[in-house]
C-alpha cells in the first residue's frame, strides 16, 4: 500500500442550502470540514439523509456549495473536471458498444490517439478481471459485471480522485464483498485516490483508510475514525478482515453512532 500524508482532496467549511419554491430552503450539509490524503480510501458513512451524496456530488462538481470551498490538488472545484472520475450505482455503460468500446469511449472524447486508447483499455479491463469479456457487449454481462466496466472506464481516463456513490449497493451479497476486494485491488495497483459513499458498515470498514462519520441531517462531521485494527494495511481478503482483533469493536462503534444519529431523523 502506498498511501502519503499529501492532501489530495480538501473540503473547507461548506454548506449547501437547497431552495425548494416558495420562499422554503433546506440545509443538506452544514460547516462540513475533512481532507482525503492522496492514495487514500476515504468513506463517507452516515445514517440516510445525512448528505452523503451531496457532499461527494459537490466534490464532482455537480453541484456547488453555498458557502465554502473543495479544492483537489489545491486547485477550487467549480465544475466537472477530468481530475475527477465518478461511478454511481446505476449502470451508466452503453449497451451499443463492447466492453472494450465502452471503456475507449471518454478516452476518444478526451482526444487519446487510438494506441494508446487500446492499451489503456486493455489494462483496466483485465485490472478490473474483464479480459475474456472485451468484445462481449454489456447487455450480456452480470450486473457486478457491468460495474466492472464503469469503473475501468473511468479509471481509464486517470482521474486524480475516484468518486464512488453506493457503487455496490444494488448487488447481491456474494458479488459486493467480491467487489470490495477488487477495490483493494485496484487501489493497491493503481494508487488511485478514492471517496466511496456508503450506507454499509462492513463495507465501509473493510474498505475505508480513514472514515468520515456524518451527523444526521443537516449533515455535520461527527468523527473521523482510522481503523486502527490494520495497523496500516489494507487487507485484500474480506474473511481474514473480520477475524482481526478490532474488526468488532469498530463495527459496535460505528452501530452506536448509526444509533445515536437515527434517533435524531424524523
Amino acid at each position: 500500500m502506498i498511501m502519503t500524508q499529501v492532501t489530495a482532496l480538501e473540503i473547507k467549511n461548506i454548506t449547501k442550502v437547497f431552495e425548494l419554491g416558495g420562499g422554503n430552503r433546506v440545509t443538506a450539509v452544514q460547516d462540513v470540514n475533512f481532507k482525503v490524503e492522496q492514495n487514500s480510501i476515504c468513506v463517507l458513512l452516515g445514517p440516510s439523509g445525512c448528505g452523503k451524496s451531496t457532499i461527494l456530488r459537490m466534490m464532482a462538481g455537480l453541484e456547488i456549495p453555498t458557502k465554502g470551498e473543495i479544492a483537489i490538488g489545491g486547485r477550487t472545484v467549480d465544475g466537472p473536471g477530468r481530475d475527477r472520475g465518478m461511478v454511481f450505482q446505476a449502470y451508466t455503460s452503453f449497451d451499443w458498444l463492447s466492453v472494450r468500446k465502452n471503456v475507449e469511449f471518454g478516452m476518444k472524447i478526451n482526444g487519446i490517439d487510438p494506441d494508446e486508447r487500446r492499451e489503456r483499455a486493455e489494462r483496466f479491463i483485465n485490472l478490473v478481471g474483464l479480459g475474456k469479456f472485451a468484445d462481449v457487449y454489456p447487455s450480456q454481462l452480470s450486473g457486478g459485471m457491468r460495474q466492472r466496466v464503469a469503473i475501468a472506464r473511468t479509471l481509464a481516463n486517470d482521474p486524480e480522485v475516484l468518486l464512488m456513490d453506493e457503487p455496490f449497493g444494488a448487488l447481491d451479497a456474494e458479488t459486493r464483498w467480491l467487489m470490495q476486494e477488487l477495490m483493494i485491488n485496484v487501489a493497491e495497483q493503481t494508487n488511485t485516490t478514492m471517496v466511496i459513499v456508503t450506507h454499509d458498515l462492513e463495507e465501509a470498514i473493510f474498505l475505508a483508510d480513514k472514515i468520515v462519520f456524518l451527523s444526521s441531517h443537516p449533515g455535520r462531521v461527527k468523527e473521523e475514525i482510522v481503523p486502527e485494527f490494520k495497523q496500516g494495511q489494507r487487507i485484500a481478503d474480506k474473511e481474514r478482515a473480520v477475524k482481526l482483533d478490532g474488526y468488532a469493536e469498530l463495527e459496535s462503534r460505528l452501530m452506536r453512532l448509526m444509533r445515536e444519529e437515527g434517533r435524531g431523523v424524523e
